[in-house]
């Protein structure tokens, strides 16, 4: 397995043979109700103040590119899809904007460590003022290792949020955001209807969106692009039920919420030749095409152009070079 993986460091090939390989032993696992997964274990390499400071990030960018007031959150069912490993950001909307309940949803559940899991969490507390302790203590209680109080916080592992009955068929929900986890649904239809049954009329969805190969083969010196020129029959293979890049770009998302009747905006997080983060700050509305960036992500592009699969092919640059987006929308009342 070590050789396989490094081998597949070496050429597309190798690459597409090592990622089929690894989605087939990932699904044979989950089929047999083993849902533990390390990809998406966020933490367990930060320091304190990293973790504090990522999941700080989070929280701000949903309040700000939703133009959300904190105050206005209270008393607001929200659901959080593809947690990962800590349930900090879930906290500070329960903590500091005050909402009723955070219900958390993950197909798999992340690898952690416990006791860094308590550390992050009371340095998070020991950040809030006397009434948001107050808050914070109604969901957790770290006494005796971490106790969640299922009237504020519940976490739910090892199923679609299609799937899911207590999330379908339960109270709706006034807000549903996610970061970096609609793009590892395959085929993402099923779970964006479902969020959308699961929203109140007029509610908000915000959905911070990874357009890029997450690595996949920019990370191994290939084109960032280059998942893109793979045949559909061998990409399936490689990425449906593994969590890897469902190579849904922009045009999809935008035709998708458009179908669903959402009042939606768009914001660019990454370009193709950045570092895949989402880390554009601000994010913007519109490219800046006289930016050094937005030229290096033009010139990669051509590159690849005549290379890609036809669908992507008769796509305007535009849509192209973007390599993430933070979607902001709005069900119609």
């Amino acid at each position: 397995m070590k050789q396989l993986k490094s081998l597949a460091k070496r050429s597309k090939s190798a690459i597409v043979v090592y990622k089929i390989y690894d989605n087939w032993r990932t699904t044979r696992r989950f089929r047999r109700g083993v849902v533990e997964w390390t990809d998406a274990s966020t933490h367990l390499t930060m320091t304190l103040d990293e973790s504090l400071k990522y999941i700080d990030s989070q929280f701000d960018d949903y309040l700000k590119y939703g133009h959300i007031a904190a105050d206005s959150l209270r008393d607001k069912r929200v659901f959080e899809l593809g947690f990962g490993d800590n349930i900090g950001v879930a906290l500070k909307f329960l903590a500091v904007g005050g909402a009723r309940q955070l219900v958390c949803l993950d197909k798999f559940y992340c690898e952690r460590d416990d006791q860094q899991q308590i550390e992050i969490y009371q340095a998070l507390r020991e950040g809030l003022n006397p009434v948001q302790r107050v808050l914070f203590d109604e969901a957790i209680d770290m006494k005796d290792g971490l106790n969640l109080n299922p009237e504020k916080l519940v976490c739910i592992y090892g199923t679609d949020v299609e799937d899911c009955q207590q999330l379908t068929q339960g109270e709706p929900f006034d807000l549903i955001i996610s970061r970096g986890a609609i793009q590892d649904i395959y085929e993402p239809d099923a779970a964006l209807a479902a969020m959308d049954r699961m929203l109140v009329n007029g509610g908000m969805m915000l959905h911070k969106i990874d357009l890029s190969d997450q690595g996949m083969f920019r990370d191994n010196g290939l084109h960032p692009l280059t998942f893109l020129t793979i045949s559909d029959r061998l990409y399936r293979m490689m990425a449906a039920g593994s969590g890897k890049p469902n190579r849904k770009l922009l045009n999809y998302y935008r035709a998708k919420m458009e179908s669903l009747g959402y009042e939606s905006t768009f914001l660019i997080t990454d370009l193709i030749g950045g570092k895949g983060k989402g880390d554009m700050h601000p994010h913007k509305n519109t490219l800046d095409l006289e930016d050094d960036f937005t030229k290096k992500a033009f010139s990669l592009l051509k590159e690849i152009r005549p290379r890609l699969l036809p669908r992507y092919k008769n796509l305007p640059d535009t849509e192209l070079v973007v390599a993430g987006t933070f979607l902001v929308a709005r069900k119609p009342n």
